[in-house]
């Protein structure tokens, strides 16, 4: 515990954790840092002494200041919590215990992005996503786009694959009609996340705390971003059981 509360004591330092995102691009002096991040000489020094003592820094061969691999993992672990602190509001009212363990440890993947929570914008922009996917569109919802056939049509043609996951109760809207072939589809006994993503960009939004899916989201183009929601797009894929024939419950 004691080791723990020394790395917290050092991150809460908001100019020692600016060195650390600093020397995160790359090893620097002591004199470049200083300049770089507008600080004094002596308390650059001070700080990086600092950061030294407690191993998350070192001084390599050429007098640069780079960081250690506890420094490096130690910042990669950070983003998690920076995510979530800068999301305070959000994580107040939403439930990420849904997810697999591995992929809460994640969540700092999620740092580039930006949230949306207008529910018509969200609506357009996973239509828009869909007419500019060109190698793939993978969704998980609980609900069908009603606007989606006549795009996932024309997309089909071109060579785009679509993926997507719903609960085994989905109900479409009366009426109706979904793209006919082409579109691989599962379903699980429930679905309590949202995830629209194509080759380009992709967004996810977490279920509240009653379970309900309200559909603001994060959104992003960040590769890393991107990668964790087609982790767990195929995870809870290779968990469904593929949906051959008619689609249920349609009326």
């Amino acid at each position: 515990m004691e080791s723990l509360n020394d790395l917290l004591f050092e991150l809460s330092n908001e100019d020692r954790l600016k060195i650390l995102f600093e020397l995160e691009k790359g090893p620097n002096n002591l004199t470049r840092i200083a300049k770089d991040l507008d600080f004094t000489a002596q308390g650059t020094s001070r700080n990086v002494a600092r950061l030294v003592e407690t191993s998350l820094i070192r001084r390599n061969p050429d007098g640069e200041y780079e960081l250690t691999p506890y420094g490096s993992v130690s910042l990669r672990l950070l983003s998690a919590y920076e995510f979530v602190s800068r999301n305070r509001q959000y994580f107040l009212g939403h439930d990420v215990s849904v997810l697999p363990y591995e992929f809460i440890n994640r969540l700092g993947e999620l740092n580039a992005s930006s949230f949306q929570e207008d529910f018509i914008a969200n609506f357009a922009y996973s239509e828009a996503m869909m007419r500019a996917a060109e190698k793939y569109v993978y969704t998980i919802g609980e609900q069908f786009h009603v606007n989606a056939p006549p795009i996932i049509g024309e997309k089909i043609k071109l060579g785009v694959a679509f993926r997507t996951i719903f609960p085994e109760t989905v109900v479409p809207p009366p009426g109706f009609r979904p793209a006919a072939s082409g579109v691989e589809r599962r379903t699980l006994p429930s679905v309590k996340i949202r995830i629209f993503m194509n080759d380009k960009e992709a967004f996810v939004g977490f279920p509240t705390l009653e379970g309900k899916i309200d559909y603001t989201i994060f959104v992003s183009k960040d590769a890393k971003f991107r990668r964790w929601c087609l982790d767990l797009f195929n995870y809870f894929w290779a968990q469904g059981k593929p949906l051959v024939g008619a689609v249920p419950n349609l009326t």
